[in-house]
């Protein structure tokens, strides 16, 4: 359903008054909020959160540009805004006139994905986004600035702990209250919200080590990070151990295949013959991807357990690309211990 109501919001006509955007969904019938001005305490503490005067920035989702006057107020150096419904970025073009810091940026943030150009603050707030959660880590994890940077996003959950609102980052997040006052609405009906705030800072280019959180499993999630020789990174042989030594990673190559599995709604993603390791009927085994199923665990960094939950695969015509790690050794991807040597 989710790509559907996708697909249907971008084609859709929005409605829009002083206080928020709607409109009429047609797969499910109803009359949604796309944004209310009751959200502008939010986007005031994002902006000054993780923006800086002279930043590049990105914002991705103008909606009705709170957020946006909320960074131009912090005059930074240049202000990229990504929007792709149509109505959306004329408005957008409108607000930008006269600013010469602001380009609009007439596509999905995605796109921008393969741009040169990285930012000391990427900010987080589209509307019927399939791409978000498959995207959203190693996107950052490429634009972000050499010298690392913060990002915020928006927290539907209204809490701190929701491991996918939190896009699976497991350190590193800082929230800060805020109080708001929302009238009745389609997503966000409490008296106070958590602004997640973070910090990332990129791997190094010279010998050192790596930190594995910025080794993820999306399609093409590790090329830049392990393709540089020399690097160490986290290895484990035996979770049933949990010895943890630090192994030269050596490189990847990228590879292109059809077909991808789905683990726990974006905690991995995995050709389906990966071999994993899991702990099944108690005992620590090695599996290929496409044998896994729902109640095997899988060992973190943290030296616990997660349970799978939840398996999918989209068997579609889709070219996915991924990354080889070249490396006998077990390594953390997304803090799961991964099986060394195989494509990802």
């Amino acid at each position: 359903m989710a790509t559907a109501i996708q697909n249907a919001y971008k084609d859709a006509t929005l409605t829009f008054t002083d206080d928020k955007i709607t409109w009429h969904c047609p797969v499910t019938n109803d009359t949604r909020e796309v944004m209310m001005d009751w959200e502008q305490p939010i986007m005031a503490k994002m902006a000054e959160l993780t923006v800086s005067e002279g930043d590049h920035v990105l914002e991705c989702g103008f909606g009705m540009g709170i957020l946006s006057d909320a960074i131009q107020a912090r005059n930074p150096a240049s202000h990229t805004i990504c929007e792709f419904h149509p109505q959306v970025i004329e408005k957008a073009k409108t607000w930008a006139s006269g600013k010469s810091n602001v380009t609009i940026h007439e596509d999905k943030w995605w796109s921008l994905f393969g741009e040169t150009g990285r930012y000391d603050a990427i900010l987080m707030d589209t509307y019927a986004d399939d791409d978000l959660h498959a995207k959203f880590r190693q996107f950052c994890v490429a634009k972000i600035a050499k010298g690392g940077g913060k990002i915020s996003w928006w927290n539907f959950s209204g809490g701190d702990s929701d491991e996918y609102m939190k896009f699976y980052w497991e350190d590193g997040i800082e929230f800060t209250d805020v109080s708001v006052s929302p009238p009745t609405n389609t997503y966000y009906n409490r008296s106070v919200y958590k602004v997640p705030v973070k910090t990332l800072t990129p791997p190094a280019t010279g010998r050192g080590i790596i930190s594995d959180a910025n080794i993820t499993m999306w399609h093409g999630g590790i090329k830049d990070i392990l393709s540089v020789h020399n690097h160490y990174i986290t290895t484990c042989a035996d979770p049933s151990d949990s010895t943890f030594v630090n192994q030269q990673s050596g490189r990847s190559i990228s590879i292109q295949g059809k077909g991808i599995y789905n683990i726990n709604n974006g905690l991995l993603k995995v050709t389906g013959n990966h071999p994993m390791i899991i702990k099944r009927s108690g005992s620590w085994i090695e599996k290929n991807m496409n044998e896994l199923v729902v109640g095997d665990k899988l060992f973190k960094k943290d030296r616990t357990e997660v349970e799978i939950t939840q398996i999918d695969f989209d068997s579609s015509e889709t070219v996915y690309t991924f990354a080889r790690v070249l490396i006998d050794h077990n390594y953390f991807a997304n803090n799961i211990l991964m099986k060394g040597g195989s494509d990802a």
